[in-house]
């Protein structure tokens, strides 16, 4: 009776001890031990100098701000520019003219990381071409921007024209260096009236900050003999800006440029890339 028990116990302890036991197998580690999942790893892409780190910045860059420039009165001209290459002061002309500033625009735009597009239509030598008077320009040109803003959107629209003021009206002094001064008008005879003031305060008040009194400010334009909408109704992202007048120089014009790219980065591009 006493080895009938002896052999019992032997045999519950057996049973409650194997499961020890086999924890301690080699073939059953494997089992016991967790899964460990692979750890998550960024990888991350480092420019190795400025020029890499510029570089990786335009490729990935894929919302720019985009600028369409016209020039709807696009053989006004600058004085001091005509005269040095044809030897006449004149305020028009078919080639010395604010239509061939479009380069240098571009350049100094793009300096500021604006995309820039240009309505490439000299509207003055169609008008000339199909017979029509100075008034018609901006319904010479509207077919054309109508067409590109349906194939394309942009940030802002910018007429530029010159204006006809003279030069202790259209230049400023500053820090030793002088500057063409910019008016912006708006056309109060349509429906993106006030979009089109917003957009242009800002660009005005903008500039002045860089340099105080550059630009005249804000015109709004409406009632008899004025155009009253200058084609701004097509996008409420429009403007007209009036740069310098008839006796400033290439110089003072290339200065200004470069503050209105500048102004355009401040008061747009950043406000852009918050939202």
């Amino acid at each position: 009776m006493l080895k009938k028990l002896q052999w019992s116990f032997g045999l519950l302890l057996f049973f409650f001890v194997l499961p020890v036991i086999a924890g301690q197998l080699p073939f059953n580690k494997q089992a016991s031990t967790p899964i460990k999942q692979p750890e998550d790893k960024q990888v991350v892409f480092a420019a190795t100098n400025l020029a890499e780190q510029s570089a990786l910045e335009q490729t990935i860059e894929t919302n720019p701000f985009k600028v369409l420039l016209l020039f709807t009165h696009s053989q006004e001209s600058y004085q001091p520019m005509v005269k040095a290459v044809s030897g006449k002061a004149e305020v028009y002309h078919d080639k010395t003219n604010i239509f061939n500033l479009q380069g240098t625009i571009s350049k100094h735009f793009s300096m500021n990381g604006i995309q820039t597009d240009v309505l490439d239509v000299d509207v003055m030598k169609v008008m000339k071409l199909e017979g029509k008077t100075f008034p018609d320009a901006y319904n010479t040109v509207r077919p054309y921007l109508s067409k590109r803003l349906q194939e394309q959107t942009y940030d802002l629209v910018i007429d530029l024209h010159r204006d006809s003021a003279k030069k202790n009206a259209t230049t400023i002094t500053h820090n030793n260096e002088s500057y063409a001064r910019i008016a912006i008008v708006v056309g109060a005879e349509h429906k993106n009236y006030r979009w089109n003031t917003a957009y242009a305060e800002s660009l005005s008040a903008a500039m002045n900050e860089i340099v105080p009194k550059i630009s005249r400010g804000v015109i709004s334009k409406s009632g008899d003999n004025v155009d009253g909408r200058y084609n701004q109704d097509l996008t409420k992202e429009m403007i007209l800006i009036e740069l310098g007048g008839i006796d400033n120089t290439e110089e003072e014009l290339n200065r200004t440029i470069a503050i209105i790219g500048k102004a355009i980065a401040k008061s747009f591009i950043t406000e852009k890339q918050e939202l």
